[in-house]
């Protein structure tokens, strides 16, 4: 009675998203996959959604003026696991997600994030019974009071508002990642392997590839009718992501703001022809 975690699956035909990441990385020279394109599409759901983009502190909600989107990322062949969070989720294209997550990513794999070196050395001296409490409590300050820990290399609002996770990669379709209690997030969506199977489309049965998404998500945030909002929408823009588009209004944009932004656009492309 007092779990808030919600389960939610679907199975994602990803005919057009290979479509799209195609069309991507022959554009951009990029090794776009559907990893990136998932905390893509989740940052442009999530930005309209206020109730899901925030923290519970002392019972009590707040909102972020940002979307951040995490990955956990595997290093040392397996034997760790680190976090790396893209700030600004809903404001960016898939070219410079994924600039920017790989950049991350390299850094954490390199060994070369401060951050997570602190956060391994400071569990390191503790006692194994410690552990857990230390986690909670450290992960309550910095996740719901917004206080960094920097000694112990934790930002405020280390995890963001969403994070990602692959299964995938273990050989796994789906699993239902319960939601760590010192992340203090909302939302994880979990990434299963690449599977064939046959579905209708257009009322005649085709093999397609597809890949179980599933959803955790904390109860206490929002209601059902308002997180089915997001659903559909992350579902949209996963089933076609042409329609997350760069000319639609990101958070805090104006009109103004558009139109140069899609000038500016314009003229880059103009460049690029020209070399």
């Amino acid at each position: 009675p007092n779990d808030p975690e919600v389960f939610v699956t679907h199975e994602w035909d990803i005919t057009k998203a290979q479509e799209y990441l195609k069309r991507k990385q022959k554009e951009s020279g990029l090794g776009l996959t559907i990893t990136h394109l998932v905390g893509y599409c989740a940052g442009h759901a999530l930005k309209d959604e206020p109730d899901l983009n925030g923290r519970i502190c002392f019972g009590n909600y707040y909102p972020k003026d940002k979307v951040g989107i995490s990955y956990l990322i595997s290093c040392e062949s397996g034997r760790d696991l680190g976090i790396y969070k893209v700030e600004d989720a809903d404001k960016k294209e898939i070219e410079d997600f994924y600039k920017e997550l790989n950049a991350g990513s390299k850094k954490l794999r390199s060994n070369k994030d401060t951050d997570h070196k602190k956060r391994g050395l400071s569990l390191s001296i503790f006692p194994t019974f410690l552990i857990e409490p230390l986690l909670f409590i450290i992960g309550y300050i910095a996740g719901a009071m917004g206080i960094s820990m920097k000694l112990f290399g934790l930002r405020d609002n280390a995890f963001g508002t969403c994070v990602i996770t692959s299964v995938g990669m273990l050989g796994y379709e789906h699993a239902f990642v319960p939601l760590p209690p010192y992340s203090n997030v909302p939302l994880i969506v979990t990434i299963g392997t690449i599977v064939k199977k046959p579905l209708v489309v257009e009322n005649e049965i085709k093999i397609r590839d597809v890949i179980n998404i599933t959803l955790t998500l904390d109860h206490r945030y929002t209601d059902g009718a308002r997180a089915a909002k997001v659903y559909q929408k992350f579902i949209k823009y996963l089933d076609d992501p042409v329609t997350v588009s760069y000319t639609h209004l990101r958070a805090h944009e104006t009109v103004l703001d558009l139109v140069c932004r899609l000038l500016l656009e314009k003229k880059k492309k103009k460049k690029k022809k020209k070399k």
